[in-house]
């Protein structure tokens, strides 16, 4: 029996809501798995690799009361210039593998196959050099 690991990247579109004046803005929520490591030294602090299914976070903060969580959505806010509000653990809040949701994307007239070329290559970019 083959568990089958959710993609590294995932485009959602979101429901939009317009006002009678406005036109309509097609929103999206990106989902990222990773798999964080914490009490990372801080200077091997950020992503480490990018994988086909997951990207490996180093993070120097503990893992307790979420202070990684919160570490790990700082990391990915800075990496896709988002609030830091903007990004939240959705599954795996206690664990190590977790998937990340950066909300109220806006892909600016690119297709979705584009977007999610352009955040990998993004992640790829950003991976820390040891």
């Amino acid at each position: 029996m083959s568990s089958k690991s959710p993609p590294l990247l995932r485009l959602i579109q979101t429901a939009t809501t317009t006002s009678r004046n406005q036109k309509a803005a097609q929103k999206y929520n990106l989902q990222i798995s990773c798999h964080v490591k914490p009490n990372a030294s801080s200077n091997r602090e950020g992503i480490t690799a990018v994988g086909t299914d997951s990207v490996d976070v180093c993070v120097a903060a503990v893992p307790r009361d979420g202070e990684a969580n919160m570490a790990v959505s700082r990391i990915f806010a800075e990496l896709f210039n988002v609030p830091k509000s903007a990004v939240e653990v959705i599954r795996g809040a206690k664990a190590r593998d977790k998937t990340l949701c950066i909300s109220d994307l806006d892909l600016g007239g690119e297709s979705e196959e584009a977007f999610l070329q352009k955040a990998r290559q993004r992640l790829d970019a950003a991976v820390v050099k040891k």
